[in-house]
């Protein structure tokens, strides 16, 4: 088990200054700032439980490295030796959550300080985005094709990590941080936000996402 190096794509591309308890945790166990907390708590916890502690590493990537630039900087022999996960979310929530998160790094998102967004405000902010920021395939698959040997839903994630652990013979309990759960301030259903013409950008933009995992409007 040992022998068996776990690839862990990113799949956010900013960082946060948050020092909350559980950024303070989440800091700790990945040794610096990540993006998406779930992932940096797998990628530090995975790496200690498989004895791939950071000062042994031989080689080093970017956390935001997506699995066709990885597979290019690696033999054959090896990536396939690899096991490698990754976690989707629905597109459309994600969207909402992501337009919070540019919000709480970007002030201009904020008009009037601790006011809450209308979802004028957030539509219209999101029809802004490339498509490319409205989906993460680019970060796990090559054109059609999904690269990891499975993909995690968001939704279900402790018990996605846990199964997934368990196949590595890791039964540890553990806990997930939620350092960025006070960002979204509106937890109303995506369906009462997003309007008919971003849902048509996001059903577009992430179509393979959306049929892959058969996230439903």
């Amino acid at each position: 088990m040992r022998n068996r190096l776990v690839a862990i794509l990113q799949s956010q591309r900013r960082n946060h200054l948050s020092a909350a308890p559980d950024e303070r945790l989440r800091r700790s166990l990945a040794g610096r700032p990540e993006q998406n907390n779930r992932d940096a708590f797998h990628k530090r916890l995975a790496g200690r439980l498989l004895g791939w502690e950071r000062g042994k590493q031989k080689r080093r990537f970017d956390h935001n490295i997506s699995a066709i630039e990885l597979r290019a900087q690696i033999p054959d022999q090896e990536w396939h030796s690899f096991l490698k996960f990754t976690v989707a979310r629905n597109p459309f929530d994600r969207a909402i959550s992501k337009y919070f998160h540019d919000r709480h790094h970007n002030a201009s998102l904020e008009t009037v300080p601790g006011s809450q967004p209308s979802k004028d405000d957030i539509n219209a902010y999101l029809l802004t985005l490339p498509d490319r920021d409205l989906t993460n395939w680019h970060i796990y698959a090559d054109d059609k094709v999904p690269l990891v040997d499975h993909i995690m839903r968001y939704e279900n994630l402790s018990d996605e990590i846990a199964s997934i652990l368990r196949s590595l013979g890791i039964a540890d309990e553990f806990a997930l941080p939620r350092a960025k759960g006070a960002w979204r301030t509106n937890r109303e259903p995506y369906r009462s936000i997003i309007g008919a013409e971003l849902r048509q950008k996001i059903e577009a933009a992430a179509s393979n996402e959306l049929e892959l995992m058969y996230y439903k409007w």
